[in-house]
């Protein structure tokens, strides 16, 4: 299953941005975590079919009302464990 690991940059910490994650990937049927970063980013690792990521990265990179997304970075693994649900850690 395609794992994608996804950085975000901008004002994502604070503004509720982690929940908004986890209820598309949840609605997208996406397993994997997000979880802030000790240097204000969030940390996404998203697993599902290749098409659904990319529906999942264009909602991401939107952001809720109160985030301000200014960069994604994106690392396709090659490898990853399986996740069985979304959660937000």
């Amino acid at each position: 299953m395609p794992t994608w690991e996804i950085y975000v940059n901008g004002r994502v910490q604070g503004v509720g941005f982690r929940y908004f994650v986890w209820k598309a990937a949840t609605e997208l049927g996406i397993n994997g975590y997000v979880q802030n970063q000790w240097d204000g980013k969030v940390k996404i690792v998203a697993q599902a079919e290749e098409h659904t990521l990319h529906t999942f990265q264009i909602i991401v990179a939107q952001g809720n009302r109160y985030a301000f997304v200014k960069e994604l970075k994106i690392n396709k693994l090659d490898s990853a464990e399986k996740y069985n649900d979304f959660e937000i850690r």
